[in-house]
């Protein structure tokens, strides 16, 4: 599904959405489309992903280069509204606190994710 980027500009930042596939094929596309954001410095980026249907390695390697990325260049990045497609690829890579971002998850989805590493349970 082709990438689709709805971008709103405040006073203190971004506030973006993605719709689509975050996948191999459409990485080098969604890159080009956060060039418009990440040369911004002292914003605060808010990314919604709820409209993500999938997401493999590569939309991870892009997201993880976002956050770096903001990290080196004095703005803020934030993911929010995760779909479960997110949810369950940063679950099984326990990527979760990487991002350090508040993650929601819908009561029927509540056991979908576990998200086990960094709960410093042990069984």
């Amino acid at each position: 599904m082709e990438p689709v980027q709805t971008l709103r500009e405040s006073n203190s930042g971004f506030e973006i959405i993605w719709q689509g596939y975050l996948t191999v094929p459409f990485v080098k596309e969604w890159k080009n489309l956060s060039d418009v954001w990440t040369n911004t410095k002292g914003k605060i980026i808010h990314l919604d992903l709820q409209g993500i249907e999938r997401i493999d390695t590569a939309g991870i390697q892009l997201l993880v280069y976002l956050k770096e990325f903001s990290q080196s260049n004095h703005y803020s990045f934030h993911l929010k509204n995760h779909s479960l497609a997110v949810l369950k690829v940063l679950d099984l890579l326990g990527l979760v606190s990487f991002f350090g971002d508040r993650v929601k998850v819908k009561k029927e989805h509540s056991n979908e994710v576990e998200f086990k590493y960094g709960t410093r349970k042990f069984s």
